[in-house]
């Protein structure tokens, strides 16, 4: 088969984002940066400048954050597909250099001073570099890639990334939960049959995955996880302890944005340098004016600090764990992926709430592009013997007008899937018909779970109830949903409107990734 070098693996990450593709001869390759790195900061800095704005990505952007951090937007892998009215949204905001803004449809966006960006088109602009540097590396075009995504990503999110591939110009392929990407990357699928457990923790998000993997197939049971933890609130604390420190000089220098940067830039090199010694001198020259840092930092006092956000990584792998009907006793191996991984007390956490001690993987952050390349070969025909079934996040309901929400993909269903509602009309004469698509555990009606309200019109003139209306649901392999109606009686299929939806319009993407370009352009 011939091999095309215009695909890629993506790990599209809250701190860092890899890609990666399988050599002619089958070995994973991880594409390095032009800095000579394997991994890319996923920051993107917006500077206005002579009536245009110019983005800068990566290293670039991290460099930027040091001098006018008001001007750099990180961790917006957060933000895709959420709303802003989210009180779990609202309290992450707080203390960030950028503001999280309202949509006009509700959706959580970022301000830059005076730009207002949707996350998908900062996400693009991450993509955007990834596919740049692949092709240079390459020596070739790329316009494919398979993305990774946390398990616990419901339809929103996942639009959003496939919104953000597109204004990149880069076509899904697939998405891969990052879990089962972790474990296809770390050669799962070679050995025996065996039932996984796979904790993933980066710098934003943390999910657990339980999955067997039985001749090649690897088959989700069950999945959780904790969509806001992850290495940067371990950041935050560590920095909130150097900010109270030298708020006993008399200076709050939380109240300035520039140094408040640094100080986070220095607790997350502290907490690296912690998981390898016992202690790590923190040391920030004119933090401001005549101010410095000075302190030893000791393991214990890190693990001190952190225990309530390291404490978080419990539950969801409890709830895991319920959800699959399986006890730690089922369990035949813990996999550990993503950078925060390497924390000591991060391990002994979850191998006390897995019940088994994990095993560790040399390259955990770059093991999840690898396994999104082996998938990507794998939908080339470049191997074969593996099959990922993956299952559904959340629950997904119908709301008609007048009615309660009605369950018709329940969580954890296998994908895809498709499945069928039957409506039918209030009153006589009734032309039209509304109703909503909802997401969530709950699966209320509400803006909350909105995933979009659609209009069925021209319905045949009838007493109530006389016009039935098969709504058809279909959730495919990445998780996404797409919906369909024909009216019975006649075999019609009345025109369908979408009056109100979460996230971007199809019909902005191709203009959106005219202005990422006109950014991103020297």
């Amino acid at each position: 088969v011939p091999v095309s070098p215009r695909a890629i693996g993506i790990d599209f990450g809250s701190t860092n984002s890899a890609a990666a593709v399988l050599d002619h001869d089958g070995r994973p390759r991880i594409l390095t940066t032009p800095e000579g790195t394997t991994t890319m900061p996923s920051m993107v800095g917006l500077i206005p400048e002579h009536g245009r704005v110019r983005a800068v990505v990566g290293e670039a952007a991290r460099d930027l954050a040091a001098r006018e951090p008001e001007l750099v937007i990180t961790g917006i892998k957060r933000l895709l597909g959420r709303r802003a009215d989210d009180p779990e949204i609202q309290r992450w905001a707080l203390g960030l250099p950028f503001e999280v803004v309202a949509a006009a449809n509700g959706d959580a966006w970022v301000r830059v001073r005076h730009i207002e960006v949707a996350p998908p088109v900062v996400a693009a602009v991450i993509l955007a570099e990834l596919r740049a540097n692949a092709r240079r590396f390459l020596d070739d075009e790329v316009d494919e890639a398979v993305i990774t995504v946390p398990a616990r990503f419901d339809a929103r999110q996942r639009q959003a990334v496939k919104d953000a591939a597109a204004i990149a110009g880069l076509r899904v392929r697939r998405l891969v939960s990052e879990p089962t990407a972790a474990a296809l990357g770390h050669g799962a699928h070679r050995g025996v049959d065996r039932r996984y457990a796979v904790c993933d923790l980066g710098g934003g998000t943390f999910d657990v995955s339980l999955c067997d993997v039985a001749d090649g197939i690897f088959e989700v049971l069950a999945t959780a996880g904790d969509p806001l933890l992850g290495g940067d609130d371990v950041d935050r604390v560590v920095a909130e302890q150097f900010v109270a420190q030298l708020r006993g000089t008399g200076v709050d220098v939380a109240r300035h944005p520039p140094a408040r940067r640094r100080l986070t830039a220095e607790a997350q090199r502290i907490k690296h340098a912690l998981s390898e010694h016992a202690s790590a001198d923190a040391r920030v020259d004119g933090v401001m004016a005549g101010l410095d840092l000075r302190r030893t930092v000791r393991r214990d006092e890190l693990e001190l600090w952190s225990a309530p956000v390291i404490r978080r990584l419990e539950a969801p792998c409890h709830a895991a764990l319920t959800r699959a009907g399986l006890g730690a006793a089922d369990l035949d191996e813990v996999l550990l992926v993503g950078g925060m991984t390497r924390m000591p007390a991060v391990r002994r956490k979850l191998a006390q709430a897995l019940g088994r001690e994990p095993t560790v993987i040399p390259n955990p952050d770059e093991v999840v592009a690898v396994g999104a390349a082996i998938e990507m070969a794998r939908l080339e025909g470049r191997i074969d013997g593996v099959l990922l079934l993956d299952v559904t996040a959340q629950d997904l309901a119908i709301a008609a007008a007048g009615g309660g929400a009605d369950v018709i993909v329940a969580a954890g269903s296998v994908v895809p899937t498709r499945e069928h509602r039957l409506l039918t009309t209030q009153h006589d004469g009734q032309r039209e018909l509304v109703f909503t698509l909802l997401e969530g555990a709950a699966a209320a009606p509400g803006q909350d779970q909105l995933l979009a309200r659609y209009q069925l019109s021209e319905l045949p003139t009838a007493p109530a109830g006389d016009v039935l209306v098969l709504v058809e649901v279909t959730v495919d392999v990445d998780g996404t949903s797409r919906v369909t109606a024909s009216e019975l009686v006649s075999g019609e299929r009345p025109p369908i409107r979408i009056i109100g939806h979460a996230g971007l319009a199809p019909v902005a993407l191709a203009e959106l990734a005219r202005t990422i370009a006109e950014w991103r352009a020297p």
